[in-house]
């Protein structure tokens, strides 16, 4: 009988490029569909490349979260009207390339406080990765955020 080495199911690899005609055409889709909604988020390169650095980590996903809760009432009425509210949000977080998101606190998450991870390897990924499993938010939205960009993707003219 042969053995086959199991296969992680996420590389680092995962994803591709797009065309701008694409691109632009699921956007404006998006933006027909969600009318008054926001249409993109940014995250800077320092909480992104943070959580990246976590050890372990081959990529990034994204959460959506919205920071209203909603009541019962609330979600009959929604089923109704389809009628969005709230404050969108995205959460995210470092992925292992077994699939496991890596949250503070988690049992496989290699925290500087678990007694699991050897010390040799704590040293050697000190100075790159951060000294907790961190998750991230605060993204600027947009519109409504500073920085919003007016091109093919949102909607506006070419800058």
């Amino acid at each position: 009988m042969e053995t086959q080495e199991k296969q992680s199911p996420l590389t680092g690899r995962e994803g591709s490029e797009i065309d701008i005609k694409v691109a632009a055409e699921w956007t404006q889709n998006h933006r027909h569909h969600s009318p008054d909604e926001v249409i993109s988020q940014f995250f800077g390169r320092e909480i992104l490349q943070k959580i990246l650095d976590q050890p372990g980590c081959v990529g990034i996903r994204f959460y959506y979260g919205n920071a209203k809760s909603v009541s019962g009432w609330g979600r009959f009425m929604k089923k109704c009207f389809k009628r969005n509210s709230g404050e969108p949000h995205l959460i995210i977080t470092g992925v292992t390339k077994d699939g496991k998101d890596q949250l503070p606190g988690a049992p496989d998450t290699p925290d500087s406080s678990d007694t699991h991870v050897e010390a040799f390897a704590l040293k050697a990924t000190a100075a790159a990765a951060p000294a907790k499993t961190v998750i991230g938010e605060q993204s600027v939205p947009c519109p409504g955020g500073a920085g919003c960009p007016q091109n093919v993707l949102t909607g506006g003219h070419a800058s």
